[in-house]
């Protein structure tokens, strides 16, 4: 069986944003405390669990800031060992769709350009109308209606 690949975003997913009317002031130090959203997180890990054959990247910004271990560790051990990479981040400038080449660079370097992907992100303006995305609202993250769409890539051929 295809391994298939999830390419994943955390604030706005697995992290809920603050809705403007919340006031949260952050220092350098309150980084290193974050905590993914236990209902968000469950979820996520719930549905990757039950197909083996799913793998993880990190696309987040989350990467620029921390090593991947540190990522690692917010999830539970078992779906930490699907995590096996994160996108390479663009020494150039790309003013439009930058995760998504951020995405086709990952599969280019690691030869996975025909395994299935989705990519799970709060901002769809990252990505052409026509990739495979699951765009979260980021005062929500990843709920059951996401929830759903990730099955659906795991139970299919990978295809939207």
């Amino acid at each position: 069986m295809q391994d298939k690949y999830i390419f994943l975003d955390i604030d706005g997913v697995l992290v809920k944003e603050d809705r403007p009317e919340e006031e949260i002031d952050l220092d350098a130090d309150d980084l290193q405390t974050l905590k993914f959203d236990t209902q968000c997180a469950n979820r996520f890990e719930t549905i990757v669990r039950k197909y083996k054959n799913v793998k993880i990247v990190i696309s987040s910004s989350w990467r620029e800031i921390f090593t991947l271990n540190t990522i690692k560790s917010k999830f539970s051990d078992d779906i930490a060992a699907r995590v096996v990479g994160a996108t390479p981040t663009k020494s150039y400038d790309v003013d439009k769709y930058y995760r998504y080449q951020e995405v086709l660079d990952y599969l280019r370097q690691h030869g996975l350009e025909e395994n299935p992907w989705v990519a799970i992100d709060d901002i769809a303006e990252h990505f052409p109308p026509s990739a495979p995305v699951i765009v979260t609202d980021p005062f929500e993250g990843f709920d059951e209606i996401t929830a759903l769409e990730l099955e659906y890539f795991c139970l299919t051929t990978g295809k939207f």
